[in-house]
């Protein structure tokens, strides 16, 4: 429990270093580490009940995209800053360097197995997004739209 909670802070401090390395304009610093640290929570709930880290990395995109997509609406700002910035924590970087690190060592079949891998949860987050950047406009603003209604009535 406290090692998912730490996690999930290393994943909010970590998106908003990638937001500040991106030149991120610091208003949406908060978001960009809320949306992130959400994304890693995910999976780390989906890994902790179903360990399957290509479906706990999709089903995390989708909930990434979601949340870039909304805080985009929201915030009047591009989707790619906070999708970018949250999909860091996602990305596979120490299956890459365990990758080439067996490749260049000489050990052929667990770096082909690690690149397996590595390449399926790549695939994993691209599907994710495309899937999330398909869904219609009108299934992330319909939220918005009722709230703007029910405060002018």
């Amino acid at each position: 429990m406290i090692n998912g909670l730490f996690q999930t802070l290393a994943g909010f401090l970590g998106t908003i270093s990638f937001a500040i390395l991106f030149e991120v304009p610091r208003r949406y610093y908060v978001h960009c580490g809320v949306i992130g640290a959400c994304g890693w929570f995910i999976y780390l709930v989906i890994m902790h009940f179903w360990v399957a880290p290509v479906a706990a990395t999709f089903i995390a995109s989708l909930v990434l995209i979601y949340l870039s997509r909304e805080a985009s609406f929201a915030l009047k700002a591009p989707v790619t800053i906070f999708l970018i910035c949250g999909i860091f924590c996602l990305v596979p970087g120490v299956g890459i360097y365990n990758f080439t690190y067996n490749f260049f060592i000489g050990d052929s079949i667990k770096a082909a197995q690690i690149g397996i891998q590595v390449l399926k949860i790549a695939i994993a987050i691209a599907v994710g997004i495309t899937v999330g950047y398909e869904l219609s406009p009108k299934f992330f603003y319909s939220y918005h739209k009722m709230k703007k209604i029910q405060y002018h009535e």
